[in-house]
């Protein structure tokens, strides 16, 4: 928490299936006053838009709760608003074919049909692009030099610049 508030912008989270939030969560019971202020969690299992105007941005997400194929991560999102950024978070495992077995399933259609500027995705530790259609989507990887051998991890930066297209850069962290 103390490295999140050390943050100059806003951080955003919603569980994964490594926390999901149940009543084993280790969000249920957190008070706010524990949290840094920049950071904003959202817990709530049907989604939430947070605004953030002075950004002309817009992001949803919904809090993974039962790790399973019937949590769909990107059901629920509200239609994309006009002249903001429209960014989503989900965490899920991505497949294109649209075979929906595994737990938490994405699909490249509804990646497509949100007709969102960027979905930022959670589950896969390794850096990848599951963009379809206008819809940018990145799994960003992980900091933590977990599947390789050289002691560093990644982490996405994503540039959001009026006029143009998201642009998304593999940034190595170096430990």
């Amino acid at each position: 928490m103390d490295e999140i508030g050390r943050a100059r912008m806003p951080v955003i989270m919603i569980p994964g299936n490594h926390d999901a939030h149940d009543e084993r969560s280790i969000y249920a019971g957190l008070s706010n006053d524990a949290l840094p202020g920049n950071l904003h969690l959202i817990l709530e299992p049907e989604g939430r838009t947070i605004e953030f105007p002075e950004l002309a941005t817009r992001i949803w997400g919904r809090a993974l709760v039962e790790h399973s194929p019937e949590y769909r991560p990107l059901s629920g999102m509200p239609e994309p608003h006009p002249d903001k950024w429209n960014i989503a978070l989900a965490h899920g495992f991505y497949t294109e074919d649209g075979e929906t077995n595994r737990s938490s399933p994405i699909t490249s259609a509804e990646i497509e049909a949100s007709a969102y500027d960027y979905i930022a995705l959670g589950h896969v530790h390794v850096f990848g692009d599951v963009s379809r259609g206008g819809t940018r989507a990145f799994y960003c990887g992980t900091p933590a030099p977990l599947y390789t051998t050289a002691e560093h991890g990644w982490v996405a930066h994503v540039y959001c610049v009026p006029g143009e297209p998201i642009r998304i850069e593999r940034l190595v962290v170096e430990h």
